[in-house]
């Protein structure tokens, strides 16, 4: 069959940066809550583990309360409305919203076809609120999330989001450096962007492949220090959204530009490990579930998942609902970033 495609593809798209301290929070918030992940972070699970306890009980029980309800997704929709410098503005941003407008912002946005549900919920129409939980319904937490926002209390909920930044804050977020951390992460990042294509960029940044997509007119890229080595994407309206790890050099003040980026070092480490390679054997053959991948290898469901947790991290393997399957855009990367990183000298690049 002959077709004409008189669709419209993007080709391009704007990159920006943000970095903020507020951001960096309610990542940490969003990752001291995810303890599915505690394993295949920077830090330790037991130093995690101990975080979590050292905290005062008053925000010991705010972060219950956000990881019952994922309320760290809400402070990042928020956080994408207005540039805030200190926490005092954000809460006064917070202050300023009404009902419907703090409920619309908090709604995770879904794409383009759920925005008039996403408006119609937000003033209060149930029908909305079940048509948006149902449009996503294969999303791990979205459906549970929409319904939670819609029966809530906004003051009870806006109280909950102030306690919980302000006590993330001041408790945990002492180290003065990260905003220097975040700030030279940008500068080294924009500097390449000068020299670089946009999707080369993302890549270097973030380990991600991203192509263009008809509704994404940028790309904002959002460093952080706690999350590391994970990349974190999001969907905003026209915007992709990636809360990437900062470099090892922008981490420890380094000025080596030979420094290489740490979703390369974090690849190669992956590749080197013969089970990670089985399993990616496996996966260049069909798409498998846990359960599959576990029968085949005969080794342990957790030491399969922890695996799997470090392929994903890498971007070298994503899931689907229960399904992991191998990201062979990704892989085709690697060879090509190695090759750019090895033509960069120690003072600069040729």
């Amino acid at each position: 069959m002959n077709v004409l495609d008189t669709s419209f593809k993007r080709s391009n798209f704007e990159v920006e940066f943000k970095s903020s301290t507020l951001f960096e929070c309610a990542l940490g918030i969003a990752m001291i809550t995810y303890p599915k992940l505690h394993e295949q972070l920077e830090k330790t699970k037991v130093e995690l583990e101990q975080l979590r306890k050292s905290v005062s009980r008053e925000l010991q029980a705010e972060l219950d309360y956000c990881q019952q309800h994922n309320t760290w997704k809400m402070i990042l929709q928020l956080l994408h409305q207005r540039d805030c410098f200190s926490l005092q503005d954000f809460f006064n941003f917070l202050d300023e919203l009404n009902h419907q407008q703090f409920t619309y912002l908090v709604f995770p946005y879904l794409d383009e076809s759920q925005q008039a549900n996403r408006m119609l919920a937000s003033e209060g129409d149930y029908h909305s609120v079940k048509e948006m939980a149902a449009a996503c319904i294969d999303h791990v937490f979205f459906p549970q999330m929409i319904t939670f926002i819609a029966e809530t209390d906004t003051s009870k909920l806006i109280l909950h989001i102030k306690n919980l930044m302000e006590g993330w804050a001041h408790e945990v977020m002492k180290n003065e450096e990260v905003e220097q951390i975040l700030q030279r992460d940008v500068l080294e990042k924009q500097q390449r962007l000068v020299q670089s294509s946009p999707e080369k960029v993302v890549q270097w940044s973030t380990g991600s492949v991203y192509k263009p997509e008809v509704n994404v007119e940028r790309v904002l890229l959002i460093p952080h220090t706690i999350y590391r080595p994970w990349t974190i994407e999001a969907n905003l309206e026209q915007t992709k959204v990636f809360y990437y790890p900062v470099s090892d050099a922008s981490l420890h003040g380094m000025l080596d530009t030979a420094q290489p980026p740490a979703y390369l070092v974090q690849a190669y480490k992956a590749l080197a490990d013969e089970k990670r390679l089985r399993i990616l054997n496996l996966l260049s053959d069909s798409n498998r579930s846990l359960k599959e991948l576990t029968d085949i290898l005969d080794i342990g469901k957790t030491t399969i998942h922890h695996h799997l947790a470090i392929l994903r991290s890498a971007h070298m393997v994503t899931v689907t609902g229960a399904m992991y399957s191998l990201n062979k855009s990704a892989l085709g990367g690697y060879e090509a970033s190695l090759l750019e990183y090895l033509s960069v000298e120690v003072t600069g690049e040729k």
